[in-house]
């Protein structure tokens, strides 16, 4: 029984004993292969991809880019994945967090109009320095892409507008779980490692719109990317966590909005796949 300080406006929502959402999501991402994808799913993908980094090369010279170039090049690191529009390279987490803040520096890159999120910003650094280290290939960078940006949109849309309107900043925080899930599939981490990583970014989902206007905003994008690659690689050695951080008590849905709809979240899951609703800006504007 969750035990809530008076004067919270709320009650934990109504859970359903099968719907085990955490886990499900993690076979999803272990199960779902390039071959499962539609064609018109991968050339979404595709363009997701380029418009990413497109807004990226754009945005190499913004104040922000400039200050996590700088602070990532004296961090040092070993030399696993570059930064974009640079000769640097540093460790992954290193490189999702820079290239995370250079995607997102100008707003021009795409977002999901009903969650309002980012997708690609928030997912494909992380993906870009983890498969480049590991050396693998385009099929599963754009599996990988695929799948972070449907799970984002999917507890996204879980969390619901409230969560907005509360004043967290989507991107950051369901953006986490799509960079920690195409992390994770990248490392071919299995269902039970998935679980453990998701649990991982779920505790260090973080982001506030409070921010807006200021270089914490592209930020959140890095810290999303950064946070998805040492969830994922933590997992992967066997660090724990919550295995129903999304829906558990005291979990993503009890404790980030009043009004979810968990049921968004596997409406659909495996046959649907939310990149084809991502929008690319003519304009760098909010939508």
């Amino acid at each position: 029984m969750t035990v809530r300080p008076a004067g919270l406006p709320f009650e934990p929502f109504t859970r359903k004993a099968d719907m085990d959402i955490t886990r499900l999501l993690a076979e999803f991402i272990h199960r779902t292969k390039y071959s499962d994808l539609p064609a018109s799913v991968r050339d979404a993908g595709k363009n997701c991809i380029l418009d990413c980094i497109g807004s990226g090369l754009g945005g190499i010279d913004d104040g922000a880019s400039r200050l996590i170039v700088e602070y990532v090049r004296d961090m040092g690191g070993q030399p696993q994945a570059s930064v974009m529009g640079t000769h640097l390279k540093t460790d992954m987490a290193n490189a999702a967090l820079a290239n995370g803040v250079i995607a997102h520096a100008l707003d021009f890159d795409d977002y999901h109009g009903e969650t309002v999120i980012h997708g690609t910003a928030a997912c494909l650094p992380s993906l870009l320095a983890v498969a480049e280290h590991h050396h693998l290939g385009g099929a599963d960078l754009l599996t990988a892409l695929i799948l972070s940006i449907d799970v984002s949109v999917r507890v996204g849309l879980g969390l619901g507008s409230y969560h907005y309107e509360l004043g967290w900043h989507a991107t950051s925080t369901a953006g986490r779980f799509g960079a920690t899930a195409g992390a994770a599939k990248l490392l071919g981490l299995d269902d039970d490692q998935i679980v453990q990583a998701l649990g991982i970014c779920g505790t260090q989902a973080a982001g506030v719109r409070q921010v807006f206007g200021t270089m914490s905003k592209p930020f959140n994008a890095g810290k999303a990317c950064m946070d998805g690659v040492i969830s994922a690689l933590l997992a992967a050695r066997g660090f724990t966590s919550s295995t129903r951080i999304v829906e558990g008590e005291l979990g993503m849905f009890d404790v980030l909005t009043a009004h979810p709809a968990p049921e968004r979240v596997l409406q659909g899951l495996g046959s649907t796949f939310h990149v084809a609703e991502i929008s690319i800006k003519p304009y760098p504007t909010c939508a």
